[in-house]
């Protein structure tokens, strides 16, 4: 009689196998390793990944999901274009997320945890400045994963799981750099910092909203 154990260490075993294997492609195609518009072929990626083609696919199904892969079933599986005429809209997608998730975690910093951030947003202004937006990426998605997990709010976890890295992909940094006023970024992410220090949720909330190009309060009512 097999012993009921063995079976759900083999199932979370090949459980991790894929989501490893997510990892790794999620972060080739976050840093350009695989270029968007590249075909992804399943013997390339067994032989880079050393796995079998079961957790590829699987990996590969939930990077579809969440939008950085394109399947057409039997023509082809790729790396997701970004287009330029989403970026507005992914950059207030995730002021919304943010700006929800930047309001419910800003109570909860402890001093060490907030002074970590407001060092993030340090390195990010002065990336900014001197144009080095390719860092700022990576600085920024460490910086608001912190700030997820600081939140209280599992739901709105999961949707930043789900939805970060998608929205992100969306807004490469040559569309951040030409589409979006950088002086008035700099500004907002000058206002978070001091709005995170002095632990006003409210004003950390609209700065997130501003720099995601939500438009302001008083330019909605118009």
């Amino acid at each position: 009689m097999p012993i009921p154990g063995t079976k759900t260490t083999t199932a979370a075993r090949r459980v991790l196998l894929r989501d490893v294997v997510e990892d790794r492609l999620r972060e080739a195609i976050m840093d350009g390793t695989l270029e968007p518009g590249e075909t992804l072929h399943d013997k390339e990626l067994q032989d880079w990944l050393g796995v079998s083609r079961t957790p590829i696919r699987d990996a590969l199904n939930e990077l579809a999901r969440t939008g950085l892969v394109e399947m057409e079933p039997n023509r082809y599986t790729r790396v997701v274009v970004p287009r330029e005429e989403e970026a507005l809209e992914a950059m207030q997608t995730l002021g919304v997320l943010l700006g929800g998730i930047v309001r419910l975690a800003v109570p909860r910093l402890d001093k060490k945890s907030r002074t970590r951030i407001i060092a993030d947003l340090s390195h990010i202004q002065e990336d900014l400045e001197s144009a080095g937006l390719p860092q700022t990426r990576n600085t920024v998605l460490k910086m608001w994963e912190r700030l997820a997990q600081q939140c209280g709010n599992a739901i709105l976890q999961g949707v930043y799981q789900d939805a970060m890295t998608g929205l992100f992909f969306k807004v490469p940094v040559e569309f951040f750099a030409r589409l979006f006023d950088q002086d008035e970024i700099r500004t907002e992410v000058a206002k978070l910092s001091s709005a995170i220090e002095s632990r006003d949720a409210i004003a950390a909330e609209l700065a997130t909203e501003r720099i995601y190009q939500l438009p302001a309060a008083d330019a909605a009512s118009d």
